[in-house]
Formats: structure tokens, sequence, C-alpha cells
């Protein structure tokens, strides 16, 4: 299959379409390879997952190459099970007592340590696939904050703790529901922090550890969902559920994940640089879980927001509103002359 003709199978594939050239006899084809390119590979694990959305439109040899774990279903897990068995060389046996392969080990970022960067790309790529299908975020911009923020992979807080974001261990982040966060492990580094006067030093941070890189996106998607300002207003409200990627992205930038003026833009071209939408899910094709991974409103976590103005009781000179007071911080030094103030109007640096 040339890569025009594989390509278009991918496209279609991901519009909920069946596709002729996948019509034909399975004939002579490994379980897994979807496509029939006589490779199994991470394009085979994302057409099987989008499959597992629209089982109906399957043919019975399109049935027996996805259903990777021979349970007569085609779904999420043959998807995961063929991306291991492709890409990551695991080939766990099947059970004999139920012919369902036993699912493998999670995922540890320290295995891609040194790896080429679209090699890091086509093996995580499905995971944030998956995360989308449970969750409602667009796996493209994920997947973008994930290169972005953590160097493909290869910064030393991913490597060591599986903390593909920076998500720093709070004590208000305590384990909730949806957060696969222990509330307990951490690993904890140096960081730089400012004082009242803006004078810089620096102190050990707590970051969240996770087992496991699927437990760092999920986590990452949690706080997306269910962080607010005030128990009651999301930070990143309509984050969940849009597929708009420069939409999205806007939304988390405006709810204060990072002040860089051009961090929209930064998002978008990563995207594009890397065709991240490949991995993208409509909505159709979400989870009917997906719109209660939000917490209710009384349950969320509250965060302090930090407010960039020339003055408390001025609301019209307000800047900004950041999450993170080294975002307030950075706001406030590319605007001489205004504050950051904590929730209570109490000032937390001047610049």
């Amino acid at each position: 299959m040339n890569h025009l003709t594989k390509a278009a199978a991918i496209l279609l594939a991901a519009a909920g379409l069946s596709c002729s050239v996948l019509s034909a006899s399975a004939d002579g084809f490994d379980k897994g390879d979807y496509n029939m390119d006589g490779v199994l590979d991470s394009n085979d694990a994302l057409l099987i997952l989008h499959m597992s959305m629209n089982p109906a439109i399957l043919s019975d040899d399109q049935i027996w190459l996805a259903d990777f774990n021979s349970n007569g279903v085609v779904e999420a897990e043959d998807a995961l099970l063929a991306l291991r068995a492709g890409v990551w060389g695991d080939t766990t046996p099947y059970t004999p007592q139920n012919n369902v392969a036993s699912i493998p080990s999670k995922t540890q970022v320290a295995e891609m340590e040194g790896w080429a960067p679209a090699d890091v790309v086509e093996r995580v790529g499905p995971l944030f696939t998956e995360d989308q299908r449970k969750t409602g975020i667009l796996a493209s911009v994920s997947i973008a904050q994930f290169i972005l923020e953590s160097g493909y992979g290869q910064s030393k807080l991913s490597i060591e703790a599986n903390n593909c974001f920076g998500i720093k261990g709070w004590v208000e982040d305590t384990p909730r529901e949806n957060s696969p966060w222990d509330g307990v492990s951490v690993y904890t580094i140096a960081t730089k922090e400012y004082d009242s006067n803006g004078y810089f030093y620096y102190v050990n941070a707590d970051f969240r550890k996770y087992d496991s890189m699927e437990d760092s996106i999920a986590d990452h998607s949690s706080v997306l969902i269910n962080s607010s300002y005030d128990g009651v207003t999301p930070l990143y409200d309509g984050i969940v559920g849009c597929t708009d990627y420069r939409k999205a992205a806007q939304i988390i930038y405006d709810g204060g994940y990072c002040t860089a003026p051009d961090y929209v833009d930064v998002i978008c071209s990563i995207i594009e640089s890397w065709d991240l939408t490949q991995y993208d899910l409509s909505s159709s094709q979400l989870s009917s879980d997906a719109e209660s991974y939000a917490l209710p409103a009384e349950n969320a976590v509250v965060h302090e927001l930090y407010r960039v103005r020339s003055d408390w009781n001025d609301e019209d000179s307000q800047l900004g509103a950041y999450q993170f007071i080294d975002n307030a911080i950075e706001c406030a030094d590319l605007n001489p002359g205004t504050n950051v103030y904590d929730s209570n109007g109490n000032v937390v640096y001047t610049s």
C-alpha cells in the first residue's frame, strides 16, 4: 500500500466511514494489521481505536483484523494491545482460560529516553487519543503541550517521575475523584520562586509523581476539567468536547495555564508540524461517560487566582488572572507599574 492510499484510509476511518481498500480479504495478513500493508504499527492501532467507535459498519474481515484479543468484540483494548505488540514489541501471550490477552503494564516515559522526536510522537499519540475518548480533552492539543513542556519526554521530571506537564503536588489537590495521582507521591526538585520585593530565590518544590505516563495524561485532563477559582466557574470553561484545536488552545491560555503571548500559536504550530489532528476523535466518537468526568461544582478543585492590576480596586486595570503565580509574575514584569494580587487583594509581587 503506498503512502497516499494509506493516508486516505486513515482519514476515512477517522471520519467514521468504511474504506474499500480495507474490505478486501484478510487472508495472509496478521491480526491487528488493519490497513493490510504488512506492518503492524501505530497507524493500525489508531484505525482500530476509531473503528471501535463504529463496530456496526465493519465487515467480517475487518472484525477479524481489528479484534486483536480475539474475544469477538472490537474495542479500545484491541487498539492498545495492537499498539504494544507492533510498536513496543510487547507480545504478551493470550490467557488460556479466556483467550484474552493480558493487559500489559503501563507506559514509563523513561523507556523513551534518547528517542528521536518522531518515534516519541508515534508511540504516545494513541495514548492521548484514548484519553480524549474518556475525557473529551482534544488529543492533539494535549500532545502538543506534552511536547512543549517535557521536550518530547526527555525532561528530567518526565523521565524520573512520569510527570509530563509539570503539575505540582499542591496540598489542595490531594486525592479526588477522577485523579490518578495518589496525593502522596512527589518528586522534589529546585525551582525558582519570588518574594514580595521581586527578588527570586530557589526552593525545593514538590511535583506530582505518577506510576505511568497514562496517569500523567489523565491527571492533566482532570486538572483542565475540574479546576475552578471560585468553586463554580471552571477555569477552562468549554474545554470538554472542544474539537477545534486553536479554540481549545485559546481556552487553555485564557484560563491562565501559560502567559507567553504566543502560546496559542506555538501549540498550533506543533500540532500542524506533526499532523497531530490524526490522533483526534470527533464528538460522536467520545465515550458516553466523557461528560461525567467533570466533578459536581461543589467538589471542584478551587485554586488561588493571581490577578495582575495596577491597583486592586481598579478592576479595569486588570491585565490577566492566573492560576500559576509564575505566569502572573511574568505578566507583571512585562508591564512595569503593575502588581500581582492574591484572591484577598494582598500584594504578592510588584513589578
